[in-house]
């Protein structure tokens, strides 16, 4: 992937436009070119998303690929996979202080073995890495040792 392609990926395809020019002097809004009159640098950089949206399509598995196969540019692709699963700044806000509240409630629950319940706590802490939380490594093990109660205490 080259930075052409990534600049198309994060900011949209490219959209070959042009302006009509009187006496050396810009007259009127930009207009999109019609496709006869692209030249070999358009047509290179309308490949590009082409290109994003097959990398972006090939790397996806198909259960997460149907999100995303009428998409018509790898910028809308990107945006689509986002939204599905990151969220809108909101809801990633919101997650963020969801897996803070079960961080700091975790707890064992009775009945589950010590490796379903450090399994469950990977799996938390693995989440909030995910989304940029990071908790130095001593403190979650002094927590996921406080969440196992009085049963697991030596005698």
């Amino acid at each position: 992937m080259d930075y052409e392609m990534r600049k198309i990926i994060g900011k949209g395809p490219h959209v070959p436009m042009y302006q009509l020019i009187v006496n050396n002097a810009p007259v009127g809004p930009l207009k999109q070119k019609p496709e006869t009159s692209y030249d070999d640098d358009n047509k290179r950089l309308l490949s590009l998303d082409v290109k994003a949206r097959a990398a972006i399509g090939n790397s996806l598995q198909y259960h997460v690929y149907h999100v995303v196969q009428n998409c018509e540019s790898a910028h809308e692709m990107i945006n689509m996979l986002t939204v599905a699963y990151e969220g809108i700044v909101e809801v990633h806000a919101t997650t963020i202080n969801n897996l803070n509240w079960r961080c700091k409630n975790f707890f064992a629950q009775q009945g589950k073995s010590l490796t379903q319940t450090f399994n469950r706590f990977s799996c938390l802490v693995n989440d909030m890495r995910r989304l940029g939380i990071v908790k130095h490594s001593t403190k979650l093990v002094l927590k996921f040792l406080d969440s196992l109660g009085k049963s697991w205490e030596q005698n």
